[in-house]
């Protein structure tokens, strides 16, 4: 039997194909990894690009706010006369002056300088399956690890301690099955295992896991809100064999104290297609990316919509914190150049640019 993770995306590929066609923080913020602590304005976006499986093709290009225009379309190789050589680029996380890369499939890290994009070091041969990377502090940061695919039989997940000062691995902590996105907030680190229904959470002080929560299925993002409460979007999980089976998406929330009692609230849309959680710059208002297109909804709302602020399927999507500007990416082939999306606050386009392979997230410095 396929695992949900990998069947969603095998699914969100297929999807898209159809509607496709048609500092991150100058400041480390602890409490929020998912936006950063807003600087007068963002001038660069780092358009994460997953490349082709199998492949390393991943790609980083780069935006310039200003002129409107993409810079770079593989701006790595520009700065280093070398490939990233990322197998799927998972993702990019940026600490202080420094970026962080994730290539997923041949488990590396790659960390350059900021904003030259020089490369510092690579870190090789110590993580199983890296997917995400956040900051805890200007010295420590949090890997989540997959330890092995999680096709056809997920495994006990792993967090791993980066130090940052040295940029090795100290210690590796375990989590629950297929950790996907994780969030720091008030002194503890959120990680969601995606192929369970849980939520590990872990004391950053010591790095000893205190607690773990049960959410809905299948969760895989998260958000902090301006009034200090983790949202927690559950993709749920679609029966292939029988429907009766599928458990519904949800969001959860809950106070990111103990005992961190939950809210929860049912997706409308199909199981399974909700796939990335984000908030505006104030935190006062989420952004849900599904294979339908992008829900908006206030924090204070009692339930989420059921019709899409945008009527468009991305592959990745993320929100400028400092005046909310939504990017959309859009995978197209998965084989060719993909295409960057750009709308204002009213879900109007903007404009939009070429990239490069499966553009899945976007990095605001």
């Amino acid at each position: 039997m396929y695992s949900n993770l990998f069947l969603l995306k095998q699914w969100q590929r297929a999807a898209l194909l159809t509607t496709g066609t048609l500092a991150f923080l100058t400041a480390c913020d602890p409490d929020n990894p998912n936006t950063p602590t807003p600087a007068a304005q963002t001038n660069s976006v780092f358009v994460v690009n997953e490349g082709s499986y199998g492949t390393p093709d991943g790609t980083v290009s780069l935006f310039d706010v200003p002129s409107k225009k993409i810079t770079a379309l593989d701006v790595f190789q520009a700065a280093n006369s070398q490939p990233l050589l990322a197998d799927v680029a998972q993702s990019m996380t940026v600490v202080g002056n420094r970026g962080y890369i994730v290539g997923n499939q041949n488990s590396k890290l790659t960390v350059v300088s900021l904003p030259d994009f020089k490369k510092v070091t690579t870190i090789e041969n110590v993580l199983a399956q890296p997917r995400y990377i956040v900051g805890a502090s200007a010295d420590k940061a949090y890997i989540s690890e997959w330890v092995q695919p999680t096709y056809p039989t997920p495994v006990i997940g792993r967090v791993a301690v980066l130090d940052l000062k040295t940029n090795t691995i100290t210690k590796t902590i375990p989590v629950g099955k297929g950790p996907e996105e994780m969030l720091v907030a008030n002194g503890k680190l959120f990680v969601a295992n995606a192929e369970e229904s849980t939520v590990t959470v872990i004391n950053t002080a010591t790095d000893a896991v205190e607690t773990t929560l049960t959410v809905g299925a299948s969760p895989s993002s998260f958000a902090l809100d301006r009034d200090g409460r983790v949202w927690v979007l559950c993709a749920g999980k679609t029966d292939y064999v029988d429907a009766t089976k599928s458990i519904k998406g949800s969001l959860v929330d809950f106070l990111n104290v103990a005992p961190y009692t939950a809210r929860k609230r049912d997706l409308s849309f199909t199981p399974g297609f909700g796939s990335r959680l984000r908030r505006n710059g104030t935190g006062d208002q989420l952004y849900i990316k599904s294979g339908s297109g992008v829900f908006r909804m206030g924090i204070a709302d009692a339930a989420v919509p059921t019709t899409p602020f945008i009527r468009r399927g991305f592959y990745g999507l993320d929100i400028d914190p400092n005046d909310n500007t939504i990017y959309g990416g859009l995978a197209l082939s998965y084989n060719g150049p993909g295409r960057m999306v750009r709308y204002n606050t009213s879900g109007v386009a903007l404009d939009s640019a070429a990239v490069g392979i499966s553009p899945n997230g976007f990095v605001f410095y």
